[in-house]
């Protein structure tokens, strides 16, 4: 051993000659310390040395959010853009038909708007029935409907509410002895409610003549009517037909000179039963 120290101060020659090659590493040590590396490539997104990013042999075009080119993969997409305005072919082609009855509904979605058949038929009295179709007609609105009288076919006055058709039967409830857990019921009179029309006043004083027939004792004027149901298109859904019809009471309109709503009077008639037809 060559006769000197090293950086502990001990005694000579304990520390081994070294052969280093190299030059000083990052730190500023001493020369050979750190390795000589063959590093190839050129430095990362980080700017650290030289190779440290590998090489990669990248296809495509960047994605949505603008990241690097060849992140995206490349898809073959077919199909017309989804109603959003999406991507093309992100909605898929579809094609259906139902069929409720009447006329069908059928929708053709590739690529192009759905289209629909006229609506199917909805009137009462069209082959509804389960041995003709499965399919149930459509309810209609209460606020289309009208009265007529004596026959006619020119309905009375313009209608604001109709209401009364009803008919009820009483019920005997007999006890019988032993039998306690239930109760026989029996039917017993039956009666039908008066009809209640309320309408707006106009010129025609129809129905209050009616009434004054009665005052003056004329029961021989009772008169059969109907009153009957249409759709918004004005065509008849079904009647309900009264016999032996006579107004019990009139009621006038209520007069405000605060208000605008049309003057209505009220006439509710006595009858022996209704007939739907």
């Amino acid at each position: 051993m060559a006769d000197w120290k090293g950086r502990g101060k001990g005694r000579g020659g304990a520390q081994p000659s070294l052969e280093l090659r190299g030059g000083a590493g990052m730190g500023g040590g001493r020369p050979g310390s750190q390795p000589t590396l063959d590093i190839k490539g050129g430095a990362g997104r980080g700017q650290g040395r030289p190779g440290s990013q590998p090489q990669l042999d990248i296809q495509g075009g960047a994605g949505r959010g603008q990241g690097r080119a060849g992140n995206q993969p490349q898809l073959d997409i077919q199909g017309g853009a989804g109603r959003g305005q999406g991507r093309a072919g992100s909605q898929p082609s579809l094609g259906a038909k139902v069929d409720f009855g009447g006329a069908s509904l059928n929708f053709s979605m590739k690529g192009q708007a759905a289209t629909t058949n006229a609506r199917a038929e909805t009137s009462i009295g069209t082959n509804t029935g389960p041995e003709n179709s499965p399919r149930v007609a459509d309810p209609e609105g209460g606020f289309m409907f009208y009265l007529v009288l004596g026959g006619s076919t020119t309905p009375v006055a313009q209608f604001r509410e109709a209401s009364g058709l009803k008919s009820s039967t009483q019920v005997f409830e007999i006890e019988e002895g032993g039998v306690n857990h239930r109760v026989h019921k029996l039917p017993g009179q039956s009666r039908w409610d008066n009809i209640v029309l309320r309408y707006g006043v106009s010129s025609d004083t129809q129905l209050a003549q009616w009434r004054n027939e009665v005052l003056s004792d004329e029961f021989a004027k009772r008169k059969s009517g109907s009153i009957v149901m249409m759709t918004v298109a004005g065509e008849e859904v079904r009647r309900y037909n009264f016999t032996d019809g006579w107004p019990v009471s009139w009621e006038g309109p209520h007069f405000n000179a605060e208000s605008a709503e049309v003057a209505v009077e009220m006439v509710e008639i006595a009858h022996s039963g209704i007939q739907i037809s």
